[in-house]
């Protein structure tokens, strides 16, 4: 795909596509985006993707959805109702029991901290549960990012025909990479994307951010991949413990996903410059070039800046982020202030 984001047209696949809208305003650089829902249905997008027909679809126009309903955040645990609790981290003056279910933080291998009455309380890890039922209702307005970025890739080759899709601003809820930064929440993975509680959050089948979406206009024609995780990808090998990577190897990137930093920044900053990192196939995503309005996301649809994950780790216990102006840092995995877009193919 030749994209030229400075002048009138975008070459994809062999056809070239206008992209001024009415008033002329370069559709990458100024452009406001069309709503597509009131040019499509969710079937009829869907069809149009599906026969490689995007006469009708530019990079920035959206299509919106809703999130309703609840999910749990894997970087979070609950104490469950009769659990008992204690006034010290080592669990040695117990307190009481709990009368409801509470949400914990992960404060050490043996221990989980909540509150109680607004005191920090503690509880047996072994008596607590991963995860935190939380609920979410949200309008995201899903933003073609990319047409066909990821065609004909994978050990699984990607055939369809599909357009790449990120929120124009991230989700409201904050979500960490993990309950504490050395702790993977899966570590039969072998790359810390795929390892996090972040994954989990997102991509678990049953109680994930996924289920939300599945219930959304889109969720029908999300792309679910060869293995039902997504598109496949070649990630970094960077086990737990790793500082970083010792191999890459092809896995499922996830059904739901963050860019890589190559992918917003068109260059590493952060992570790995060269070898298991630099060699993938990762490229700037069409829908930041040559402005920073989609670089820079709001704390909700329409919110104020807010900082925003990346899929790429810096090093055993910091992933790279995006800062509320649109500059790139890395942070440690634990952080609770950040939050996430939006992300998926359709197909």
């Amino acid at each position: 795909m030749a994209n030229r984001p400075y002048l009138d047209q975008m070459e994809v696949d062999g056809t070239t596509y206008d992209l001024r809208a009415a008033n002329g305003t370069p559709a990458i650089e100024g452009y406001g985006g069309n709503d597509l829902s009131e040019e499509f249905t969710a079937e009829q997008f869907h069809s149009a993707i599906a026969a490689g027909d995007f006469s009708k679809i530019r990079i920035g126009d959206y299509f919106p959805i809703t999130l309703n309903g609840s999910y749990k955040d894997y970087a979070r645990f609950t104490v469950p109702s009769g659990t008992t609790y204690y006034s010290d981290a080592d669990l040695t003056t117990e307190v009481g029991t709990t009368e409801a279910d509470a949400e914990g933080e992960y404060q050490s291998a043996t221990a989980i901290k909540f509150k109680v009455s607004g005191a920090d309380v503690y509880a047996a890890i072994t008596d607590c549960t991963a995860g935190f039922v939380k609920t979410m209702n949200a309008t995201m307005k899903m933003e073609i990012a990319a047409i066909n970025p990821y065609l004909r890739h994978g050990d699984t080759e990607l055939t369809a025909q599909h357009v790449l899709m990120c929120s124009r601003d991230c989700m409201p809820p904050t979500l960490q990479y993990r309950c504490n930064n050395s702790v993977w929440f899966d570590t039969a993975q072998v790359n810390p994307w795929r390892g996090s509680a972040l994954w989990e959050t997102l991509n678990n089948a049953e109680d994930g951010i996924i289920k939300l979406v599945e219930g959304s206009a889109l969720g029908s024609y999300v792309y679910k991949g060869p293995n039902n995780n997504g598109m496949r990808a070649m990630l970094a090998t960077m086990a737990a413990g790793a500082g970083s990577p010792s191999n890459w190897a092809w896995t499922d990137r996830g059904r739901l996903f963050l860019p890589e930093e190559r992918e917003v920044y068109g260059s590493p900053a952060w992570g790995s410059a060269s070898g298991y990192v630099a060699g993938n196939l990762y490229n700037k995503w069409p829908i930041f070039n040559g402005t920073s309005r989609h670089v820079i996301k709001g704390a909700g649809d329409g919110g104020g800046r807010s900082t925003w994950w990346l899929e790429t780790a810096y090093s055993a216990t910091y992933f790279a982020y995006v800062s509320y102006y649109g500059a790139a840092y890395p942070y440690p995995a634990a952080y609770t202030y950040i939050r996430v877009p939006l992300c998926f193919l359709v197909t």
